[in-house]
C-alpha cells in the first residue's frame, strides 16, 4: 500500500508484481532412470566384451579396439540422453512480468518479460513434419519455450500461458494441474 507523500523509488516492487498468477513446469519426457541406464550399459558392455574376447582368442584381435570404441560412443550417447532428460523450464507469471528459468539440473538461463506487453505465439515450423515453435514475444524480442514438447503439448501450453498472460483463471485445466501450489505440469 502506498502511503500519502511517499515517492516511489526506482527499483521499488509494485504490489501486483509480487502476486503469482501461475507457474508452469515444462520437462522432457524421460522414462530412462539413472539405474536403468547403468544396467543397460553394464549388460551391453559385458556381452560386447565377452564376444570380442572370444573373437580375439581365435585370432581376430582387431575386434577389441572397435568394441572399446563402440562402448565409449554408447556411454557418451547415454550421458547426453540423461542430461537432456533432466532439462526443466519453469515459467512463472506474476502480476507485471513473466519469468522463465531453464536448465538441466542447474539454472543455465533466466529471463524476464513484461506481462502486459508479451504475446504467446505458435509459429509454424520451417520444415514439414516438425512441431511448431512456441514463442514469447515482446517487441522485437522472441524467446522460444517448450522445445522438448510435442506439437499437441505446445498447443496446450500456449493456451494455458495465454490465459495466464491475460490474467484469467481458466475454466478447466489444460494439463495436469495441481491446485495446492498453483502449478501446471506439462511433461
Amino acid at each position: 500500500m502506498r502511503r500519502p507523500g511517499r515517492r516511489r523509488e526506482v527499483g521499488d516492487v509494485s504490489e501486483i508484481s509480487d502476486k503469482l498468477l501461475g507457474q508452469v513446469l515444462v520437462s522432457a519426457n524421460s522414462s530412462l532412470t539413472r539405474q536403468g541406464a547403468f544396467l543397460f550399459f553394464g549388460v551391453t558392455a559385458v556381452s560386447s566384451l565377452v564376444l570380442a574376447g572370444a573373437l580375439a582368442a581365435r585370432g581376430f584381435w582387431p575386434v577389441l579396439p572397435f568394441a572399446g570404441l563402440e562402448l565409449f560412443a554408447l556411454g557418451v550417447a547415454l550421458g547426453l540422453s540423461m542430461k537432456r532428460g533432466r532439462y526443466r523450464e519453469i515459467v512463472s507469471v506474476y502480476g507485471d512480468r513473466i519469468v522463465v528459468e531453464r536448465g538441466a539440473g542447474a539454472l543455465e538461463e533466466r529471463f524476464e518479460l513484461p506481462r502486459h506487453w508479451t504475446r504467446v505465439e505458435l509459429e509454424r515450423a520451417p520444415w514439414r513434419g516438425h512441431p511448431p515453435r512456441l514463442l514469447l514475444c515482446c517487441g522485437r524480442e522472441r524467446r522460444e519455450i517448450g522445445a522438448v514438447l510435442t506439437g499437441n503439448e505446445r498447443e496446450s501450453l500456449r493456451l494455458r500461458l495465454a490465459e495466464l498472460v491475460a490474467g484469467k483463471e481458466p475454466a478447466h485445466a489444460t494439463a495436469g494441474r495441481d491446485r495446492a501450489n498453483d502449478r501446471t505440469r506439462v511433461s
